[in-house]
């Protein structure tokens, strides 16, 4: 999401991290670890799943930060004991997507798994990650232009941060985003290996999504579809209402893995269900109204629940911002 992707592009060329963003593996299952992003960066780059079956592992969305996905592929390299054969886009989003390309590099034999109609989109995806590149490299400059105007002290420590982001930069372009091997409509059974998982197909969150199923339903992992505070900026809301309902009736879910913030249950979808609801309905009640008077008269309990920290804060104006401009344009 544009929201998402600002502020990644904010934090690696202002801060040119020397290391990756702090995140957290946990071990869901026997089979299945969850990289849950630190609580700061919830909104900022997205969660991704490692699936490990005995002849085969999947990985499930990757970092909009490239940095991190190196850190990502170090991981695996020092913890899987089979082939990464899948690697599964949940969506088009920056934060899910473009970091296949570094995933595809460093394991060509994996196969990329997306939404059909992601499929005959991903010409413009492809160039999505160059563009993501372009602009890097001019905040790169920007960046080396202010240096002077950083105390003397630390002009040293900043231009060795920048030297290391142009190095990163020039391997990123040697990269490309694959185009997928495997599009997805109709539900999509994998066998990897005494551990079977499906892949579903919707147009819920956009108009391309997927989520997996797990350990016979037991685990969902649902990328932003399931989120406890859902971007509806490309969302359709009718599809996605009709989606988070039938899951949230599902009583053999027991654990969901959201693209952002932490581990949920399925009675936890009713948040999110309950805010994309208020917001259709909100629209459909009040057609005269433009965008700022929606927002001001949009129900404040939603504002109590979401806003629980200063990023929540920033984020959640902005997601019903979105939603409000996409319900309204839906009408």
């Amino acid at each position: 999401m544009k929201f998402i992707t600002f502020l990644l592009l904010s934090c690696f060329c202002v801060a040119a991290n020397t290391t990756a963003a702090p995140t957290q593996w946990r071990t869901i299952s026997a089979n299945v670890q969850f990289l849950e992003q630190s609580s700061n960066l919830r909104f900022y780059d997205s969660n991704q799943v490692l699936i490990q079956g005995d002849k085969c592992a999947l990985m499930f969305d990757a970092s909009g930060d490239f940095a991190a996905v190196e850190t990502t592929i170090e991981h695996l390299k020092n913890t899987l004991t089979t082939p990464l054969c899948y690697l599964v886009a949940s969506h088009f989003h920056d934060d899910h997507l473009l970091g296949m390309a570094i995933l595809q590099h460093h394991y060509p034999d994996a196969q990329l798994i997306v939404h059909q109609q992601l499929a005959t989109e991903f010409q413009t995806l492809q160039k999505a990650y160059s563009d993501k590149l372009d602009s890097y490299e001019k905040s790169i400059e920007l960046s080396l232009q202010r240096l002077s105007q950083q105390p003397e002290a630390q002009q040293q420590q900043w231009r060795d941060k920048l030297n290391l982001a142009k190095q990163r930069l020039l391997r990123w372009r040697q990269y490309q985003l694959q185009a997928p091997n495997i599009p997805v409509s109709q539900p999509l059974t994998l066998e990897l290996g005494n551990y079977p998982v499906i892949i579903n197909a919707y147009q819920a969150h956009t108009n391309a999504d997927l989520t997996l199923s797990a350990e016979n339903h037991r685990i969902l992992v649902g990328a932003d579809l399931v989120d406890w505070l859902p971007y509806p900026g490309h969302g359709n809301f009718n599809s996605w209402i009709k989606v988070l309902s039938q899951l949230h009736s599902d009583k053999r879910i027991k654990l969901i893995l959201p693209g952002h913030g932490g581990v949920l249950k399925v009675d936890d979808l009713q948040q999110p269900l309950s805010f994309l609801q208020a917001i259709e309905a909100h629209v459909l009640a009040h057609p005269q109204q433009d965008l700022t008077q929606l927002e001001h008269s949009f129900d404040q309990q939603f504002a109590k629940d979401y806003q629980i920290d200063e990023i929540s804060k920033k984020a959640y104006p902005l997601f019903l911002q979105a939603g409000l401009k996409r319900a309204k344009q839906s009408k």
